[in-house]
């Protein structure tokens, strides 16, 4: 199920959190705890690649922004593939989640379809938001690198809830 836009501000402004737009948070999943690549979960298809991050919802309204700028490079060649679309929330729109502390959610990115011969990959974001006043801040954003694509493909039952294979 895709998050659902609740509200929208006709004057969005990125350094204004009262202008936000608003989603429900229609992805839960099982807790799961560790770092960055521990919460992380890669499907590669012909037509595109996807990857699933878990976030623990720390309050009831959590503000998250998927940046245009995030990609995935082959470890080894250096390419880099940059995220076509962050399903259920545009690109470089700052955004509420509306949910339950607690809980844990997950995103979806897709990026272009990785060669098979692409076995370890990096993901990462080349900018940083700027804080907002009257927020917390951004976090700083972690990079997950040359880690195995098989690796994170293992991770996939932390999205489906089905057994490891």
């Amino acid at each position: 199920m895709e998050p659902r836009l609740l509200s929208m501000h006709e004057n969005y402004n990125p350094m204004d959190y009262g202008t936000w737009p608003y989603y429900e948070a229609a992805r839960t999943v099982a807790p799961v705890e560790g770092n960055l690549a521990e919460r992380t979960a890669i499907w590669c298809t012909k037509k595109a690649t996807y990857v699933f991050t878990i976030y623990k919802q720390h309050w009831d309204n959590m503000y998250f922004m998927a940046s245009s700028t995030m990609y995935i490079r082959n470890s080894k060649t250096g390419k880099k593939y940059y995220v076509k679309e962050h399903l259920g929330a545009p690109l470089d729109v700052t955004y509420w989640v509306k949910g339950h502390a607690g809980d844990y959610i997950y995103s979806v990115s897709v990026f272009p379809p990785l060669p098979k011969t692409c076995t370890h990959i990096d993901i990462g974001d080349e900018t940083e938001p700027e804080t907002v006043p009257g927020t917390t801040g951004w976090a700083k954003t972690e990079a997950i690198k040359d880690i195995a694509v098989a690796e994170l493909q293992k991770h996939q039952h932390l999205i489906t809830g089905k057994p490891k294979p």
